[in-house]
């Protein structure tokens, strides 16, 4: 903790439940949860539901906002209903794409944000699902109590009213990117790449180092340069991803990029024990970032992402001691 703001991590998704839950169980006024993937009906899912329930039944307004397709089996299914009857307002975050991209895309611009706030005076965010598959994964969430705690529930309140009306999400920014803490969303719209365009800046900033997590990566051109330019001054540039994550399809192409990497210095790691589904970077005790964004096209380009930043030397170097840990439970690659 340090000033105006406090934190706590979470390492696991099991974790990061109990956190969530703990502050539901605690909340007096309102609970705003977004979700990419929301089961609903397994043993977490059902823990959820009946905890927010009971929340309901007691007066407190909670409000429901889950992607279509990630949590496709709730869209489709009587639990909405459950939860309805119950006093919980929900809504689905549809995918809004031009005729002719949709198309192409069905499954285009999603709602990946993974986003609880509680009373609006506690968040929680971070790579977090809400399904038992989850339960033993490597991932990263983070809970904030702090002025950007009221960002990031006026970002819910704009998601929110946007989705119940079929609309873009929109600009996702700070007024001060430069605070102590702030936020930063990416999606399909190119006036609405603040995140990714953060992450190129402070990369290229660099002195000393630049750790990456990541769950997936495909990263477009401009991304690798950044790295390299950053290598070729001296930065030390690690990146860790999972050995095998609950993708197959994103395995392989994560490998695509291995070599051409590998050749420019850039040192890569693989995280052998279990699934890694956590996303952030922390640069030289300086900056760091967690949440939603992978660092693949997916999340830079097409979906809808958020990110707390911070410039926190005390919440960066905890991000960075938890990068090394991971470190020595993972396998580095070389050509």
């Amino acid at each position: 903790m340090n000033g105006t703001h406090t934190w706590k991590f979470f390492t696991t998704s099991e974790m990061a439940w109990e956190g969530m839950l703990e502050s539901c169980r605690k909340a007096q006024e309102t609970i705003d949860l977004e979700q990419y993937i929301f089961s609903g009906s397994d043993i977490i899912g059902r823990a959820f539901v009946d905890l927010l329930l009971a929340k309901a039944k007691e007066g407190v307004v909670v409000r429901l906002l889950l992607d279509a397709a990630g949590s496709f089996g709730f869209y489709r299914g009587g639990l909405c209903r459950e939860l309805k009857a119950g006093g919980i307002r929900v809504a689905f975050h549809q995918g809004i794409v031009a005729p002719a991209v949709k198309k192409l895309f069905p499954l285009a611009l999603r709602d990946h944000r993974k986003l609880l706030v509680v009373d609006k005076t506690e968040a929680h965010i971070g790579g977090v699902i809400i399904a038992e598959r989850a339960r033993l994964w490597r991932d990263t969430a983070v809970s904030l109590r702090g002025e950007v705690v009221g960002e990031l529930a006026r970002s819910f309140e704009t998601v929110w009213q946007r989705s119940r009306k079929m609309g873009p999400v929109g600009r996702v920014l700070s007024k001060n990117e430069d605070s102590e803490f702030s936020i930063a969303g990416n999606s399909f719209h190119l006036y609405d790449k603040h995140l990714y365009r953060s992450f190129l800046r402070h990369i290229t900033a660099a002195k000393k180092y630049i750790y990456i997590t990541s769950a997936y990566f495909s990263p477009n051109g401009e991304f690798r340069r950044a790295l390299v330019y950053a290598h070729k001054k001296g930065v030390d540039v690690r990146i860790l991803l999972p050995k095998k994550s609950d993708i197959l399809l994103a395995d392989l192409l994560a490998t695509l990029y291995f070599k051409r990497l590998l050749r420019q210095g850039i040192r890569i790691f693989l995280y052998t024990p279990k699934v890694l589904h956590a996303k952030s970077i922390v640069i030289d005790d300086a900056w760091a970032s967690v949440g939603s964004c992978n660092f693949d096209w997916l999340s830079f380009w097409i979906n809808y992402e958020l990110n707390v930043m911070s410039t926190n030397t005390s919440f960066a170097s905890e991000l960075r001691d938890l990068f090394l840990l991971d470190l020595k439970e993972s396998e580095e690659m070389f050509l």
